[in-house]
């Protein structure tokens, strides 16, 4: 499945196309109906619409390239604060492999070191459909945007390689990546310089980058089971950037129905919402006393809509506000 996210950004880049309408028939939804971030559409009705979209700008298709172009850290949510605030390029990269692990079953991704070069690549089922090729070339361009926006607008990658053979004009692709694309290789991937995966990032925050760590490495498959409650809290603070989830979210993440996750909590005296609770505590005393984001930004990031209610609840946790927290937290403070 395939989130209604890039459906939205695809078609809003057709520009080729004056009548949207039938591009959201091929996926089946409105465009009311795609305002609903949960909104997921399947991977041969987003390869469809790619392929109408192209159809409309052969045999120079640009569109998917101007949509990865556009992408920024901060509309993935969670991952893509853990992403920017990743202390080197190689942490990112480590992090999007860590990630995909636990919630990717269908791509696999690995990266390796090589004379000097560092290898990043991209793996998953093969098909000749040319919807899935430029949604292949896409997940690699959006990479190397999130990595720009780490970094410097001026990365540019040593090699670009795709297993998948293509038609058509890429242009599009050279002048996104700033290299010509190697297709017909064994795997998609990218390779960048040693030096540029290991420059400290722009604005690497080494204390949010622990917290998502902390709770990320827990739930790797080859740790020891933590208890239910701790996953519950785990999985919570992914997602508060985005609001706080329904339990619902939550208990389809855990691979289980939202009534034997109450039910789970509730035998053990625990609720979902002092859970919800307990993730915005922990994400938010480490932000404030451990980051350099403005408290404002901490609200939004633990799933306060206004700043006064986040400073109300602060309190309540601490003793004391958000600012006065920050101050004794600091060196001689």
């Amino acid at each position: 499945m395939i989130s209604v996210f890039y459906v939205r950004k695809q078609i809003a880049e057709a520009i080729a196309l004056r009548d949207k309408a039938p591009l959201w028939e091929i996926v089946g939804l409105t465009p009311e109906q795609a305002e609903d971030p949960a909104a997921m559409v399947t991977a041969d009705a987003y390869h469809a619409l790619l392929e109408a979209i192209a159809a409309s700008e052969w045999p120079d298709p640009r569109f998917h390239m101007r949509v990865c172009a556009g992408m920024a850290c901060e509309q993935f949510g969670a991952f893509g604060l853990a992403f920017k605030s990743a202390p080197t390029l190689r942490h990112a990269f480590e992090r999007m492999w860590r990630y995909t692990r636990l919630h990717n079953r269908v791509s696999t991704f690995a990266f390796t070191d090589r004379d000097g070069a560092f290898c990043w690549t991209h793996d998953k089922p093969r098909t000749d459909r040319l919807g899935a090729m430029l949604s292949n070339e896409a997940a690699l361009a959006t990479t190397l945007t999130l990595c720009r926006e780490t970094t410097t607008p001026g990365l540019t990658p040593l090699r670009v390689q795709l297993a998948h053979e293509r038609e058509g004009s890429i242009d599009s692709l050279v002048q996104h990546f700033g290299v010509v694309p190697v297709f017909g290789a064994e795997i998609d991937g990218m390779q960048f310089s040693g030096v540029d995966i290991d420059r400290p990032t722009a604005v690497g925050d080494p204390a949010i980058w622990r917290f998502f760590t902390d709770h990320l490495d827990s739930a790797l498959p080859d740790a020891a089971e933590p208890p239910l409650e701790q996953k519950v809290v785990e999985e919570i603070a992914k997602l508060l950037s985005g609001g706080v989830p329904h339990l619902s979210d939550i208990a389809a993440s855990l691979a289980m129905g939202p009534r034997t996750l109450q039910r789970r909590l509730s035998d053990r005296g625990r609720t979902y919402q002092a859970l919800v609770d307990e993730a915005r505590r922990q994400l938010a005393q480490q932000l404030v006393s451990g980051s350099r984001y403005t408290l404002s930004e901490i609200a939004f990031l633990t799933g306060f809509s206004e700043q006064s209610a986040f400073t109300r609840a602060f309190k309540r946790w601490s003793g004391q506000t958000p600012g006065a927290y920050r101050m004794a937290s600091q060196p001689g403070g």
